[in-house]
């Protein structure tokens, strides 16, 4: 029975030791994938921007290219951070203003988007939720980084800010139906029931003009008898 007592008790040690040990690897996971694999100090950080470049000249739909400047934006505050963790604030000056010009970039892709009749809804949502992500990191950045490079972090900080109160704004239009993104389906459907209803006026009206004319020719017969 002792025996029996001390398996038990080495089992369920073992399984908290398994359970501490699988919790910290996927904590150190998701903290590694948070770290870009290349870092602008590396010889092929060119290459990695130049593919970047490709893939939105590749991208046609506008909605396509605001996930991937959204994406980018993502990966250059990515940047930003590991480099201030490796000591290398000289980057954070270039990569601030990256970061700017895709989150800058994302808004005008969603704009144009708009004005093709396209649905915004999600893509102003992604913009909303990445850029409070952002703020909050971009803020905790400021106590990390010298003297000189804070005034870059507070230009993305506003830039940052700005764009995901653009976003709520104009959600706030789509659910007010001030302005389209949320009811591009609806206006599908009202389109396609407008023309039904104009080709049924025009075949009844065709119809109604045929029998007049049919019934026209037949009364001069009448009174002739």
């Amino acid at each position: 029975m002792v025996i029996y007592k001390i398996r038990y008790e080495k089992m369920k040690l073992h399984k908290i030791i398994l359970s501490i040990v699988t919790c910290c690897f996927y904590i150190c996971t998701a903290f590694a994938q948070e770290v870009p694999e290349i870092l602008p100090d590396d010889p092929v950080y060119l290459a990695k921007r130049h593919i970047e470049t490709a893939r939105l000249n590749a991208a046609v739909d506008p909605l396509e290219k605001a996930d991937l400047h959204t994406e980018f934006a993502k990966e250059r505050l990515a940047e930003i951070n590991s480099m201030v963790a490796k000591g290398k604030p000289e980057f954070v000056g270039d990569l601030a203003r990256d970061y700017e010009n895709a989150m800058t970039g994302a808004t005008n892709e969603i704009n144009r988007a708009q004005s093709q009749g396209k649905n915004v809804s999600e893509a102003l949502r992604a913009v909303e939720r990445s850029t409070s992500k952002h703020t909050e990191v971009l803020t905790n950045l400021l106590d990390k980084v010298p003297e000189d490079a804070k005034p870059a972090i507070l230009r993305s900080i506003a830039v940052s800010r700005q764009g995901r109160n653009t976003a709520l704004d104009n959600l706030r239009k789509v659910q007010r139906d001030e302005i389209s993104g949320g009811r591009s389906e609806r206006s599908d459907r009202s389109q396609r029931t407008s023309r039904t209803r104009d080709m049924n006026r025009q075949g009844h009206l065709q119809r109604s003009r045929g029998g007049r004319s049919s019934g026209g020719g037949d009364k001069p017969a009448g009174r002739g008898r």
